[in-house]
């Protein structure tokens, strides 16, 4: 089949007004979250919180006005969002639980495995037991349930119950009735979601059928994919390149996504047909009318940067997550955010650890090489960093943080 060939330019306008991060804000309010999780299909999440969690910074910089209190409440009072695995653990819509039963049950394949190879297959022992403790007490933290201990020199869960609690919860038997900071508070499973989304029959008559929807869902998680391994394809099925390669080009006879090329990179990259609109749109404007002046700061996890290398190729940005970097390694810092100002990344900035109201500090602030910054710059970076503070509901910014950024 024909590929579209599109410029580099066009890619970075494209990734950029997909995912809600130009000029205009696509997505508003509880109906913009939820608009956008049907778009991409999941968030990934995160549990380190320096500025916020992973989750919450992805939903910052593209909803106004956001606050982590409405995740919160779509997740654990209304349920319209719910915590499952998919691009690792991650946050997806209600509806779409019933879709996921392949990955559930690869996931208890994969947990058992390891818990055979760490000598503690007994935990699953426990799950009767643990069943009958949440019907009798009702929610209960993971820290609550001390019941099985592991042997000296095991690793992983030091406790048999926690990893038996992981293991219900990956199955589908339990579900997160709510957080305590980063603790997990388990319920059972028909005790968080309606009885008939748990009882609904397979949304697949086969399993080809699953594997074309979870590919197609996944080049939708960012807008654009290419073929190759990378980070976009990371999951259970997905990273399966054979398999990977005769479901796109299945999708692809079906009409179902297009392939792409870009030029001045040897790939082949895959969209999704329901979104050439979104190019085409981009392709009647100029990139001055879409998105100059604004400027957003992103998470680490974004979906837009799931495949670092793909990104490096297409907008010039070479970032790394460093968190887990030892320390003498690092080439930026900790916890780094990339800065995007209009379909540029022009800079990167570390913040330190914020609680309470007291002004956002700013370890560092490092400018992309070959950047000139302009006065309509600094004026985008102090609106974005006013912007910043009021979704973390600080008094501004440290006087010395705005020193360190001209």
């Amino acid at each position: 089949m024909n590929e579209m060939k599109i410029t580099k330019a066009e890619a970075r306008e494209f990734l950029v007004n997909y995912h809600g991060l130009g000029s205009t804000s696509t997505f508003e309010g509880e109906e913009g979250i939820l608009k956008y999780m049907k778009r991409v299909g999941c968030i990934q999440y995160d549990p380190l919180n320096v500025v916020g969690r992973n989750p919450d910074l992805v939903l910052q910089s593209r909803i106004p006005g956001y606050s982590s209190l409405v995740l919160e409440k779509m997740l654990y009072s209304d349920r319209s969002l719910i915590d499952g695995w998919d691009k690792m653990m991650a946050i997806y819509r209600q509806e779409d639980w019933p879709f996921f039963r392949r990955v559930r049950k690869r996931k208890e394949e994969s947990i058992k495995a390891t818990l055979r190879n760490r000598g503690s297959i007994e935990a699953l022992e426990l799950t009767g037991q643990i069943r009958d403790i949440l019907v009798a007490m009702g929610p209960l933290q993971a820290s609550k349930i001390n019941i099985g201990t592991g042997g000296k020199g095991r690793w992983g869960h030091r406790k048999l119950s926690s990893a038996a609690l992981d293991y219900m919860f990956n199955i589908g038997e339990l579900g997160i009735y709510g957080k305590n900071n980063t603790q997990k508070i388990y319920d059972l499973v028909e005790n968080i979601l309606p009885n008939d989304l748990i009882e609904s029959p397979d949304p697949f008559v086969s399993d080809r059928d699953f594997y074309k929807w979870y590919f197609k869902r996944r080049i939708g998680s960012v807008g654009i994919l290419w073929g190759c391994n990378g980070g976009g394809w990371l999951g259970h099925f997905l990273s399966d390149k054979a398999l990977r390669t005769s479901i796109l080009e299945e999708l692809e006879k079906q009409k179902s996504i297009v392939s792409l090329s870009i030029e001045g990179i040897d790939e082949t990259f895959y969209m999704r047909t329901e979104d050439i609109k979104i190019l085409d749109y981009i392709r009647e404007k100029t990139i001055q009318e879409n998105n100059e002046g604004t400027m957003r700061f992103l998470a680490p996890l974004d979906n837009l940067l799931w495949d670092r290398a793909m990104i490096e190729d297409i907008f010039g940005f070479k970032y790394s997550w460093e968190v887990y970097v030892p320390k003498d390694k690092r080439k930026f810092g900790y916890y780094v955010l990339p800065v995007l100002y209009g379909n540029e990344f022009v800079a990167r900035f570390e913040p330190e650890m914020h609680r309470g109201n007291k002004p956002l500090e700013i370890k560092n602030w490092w400018w992309e090489e070959g950047i000139t910054v302009t006065e309509e710059m600094k004026f985008a970076v102090k609106k974005a960093l006013k912007s910043f503070c009021e979704y973390l509901g600080t008094e501004g910014v440290h006087v010395e943080s705005l020193n360190k950024i001209f």
